[in-house]
């Protein structure tokens, strides 16, 4: 599959790829090169792990750089749950276990329609 029809299976998913490519000054082949590394990079059972054992130190540090990343590649829709995360566990520490648990399930959901594009994409 070529790039502008790579880009725009991207675009289809909500993915800013404007945006993104703004923040990589241009750079396609650089966008892409990062983006593909998006899926290994997601490590849900991890911060699942942190947010039950209430490792706040862990759990904070794994949704900062997923808030980050996902910002970063225009992948709005993870990185605004991910700042959401980062609210609520700034104001609320983890005092609202079922809201984090909801925003972190609607990041792995986001994520997935994200991952199976740039997987779908890769083979095509």
């Amino acid at each position: 599959m070529n790039e502008p029809e790579f880009f725009s299976q991207l675009k289809a998913v909500d993915i800013d790829i404007d945006t993104a490519l703004e923040r990589f000054m241009g750079n396609q082949g650089l966008y892409v090169r990062f983006l593909l590394q998006l899926p290994e990079m997601l490590d849900f059972e991890a911060m699942r792990q942190s947010l039950e054992a209430q490792d706040q130190e862990a759990f904070y540090h794994q949704i900062h750089t997923l808030k980050g990343t996902a910002a970063n590649l225009g992948v709005s829709a993870v990185s605004d749950c991910a700042h959401a995360i980062l609210a609520e566990l700034r104001t609320g520490g983890f005092r609202n276990m079922k809201k984090l648990q909801e925003l972190l399930k609607e990041i792995e959901t986001e994520s997935e329609r994200v991952v199976d594009t740039i997987h779908y994409c890769k083979g095509a």
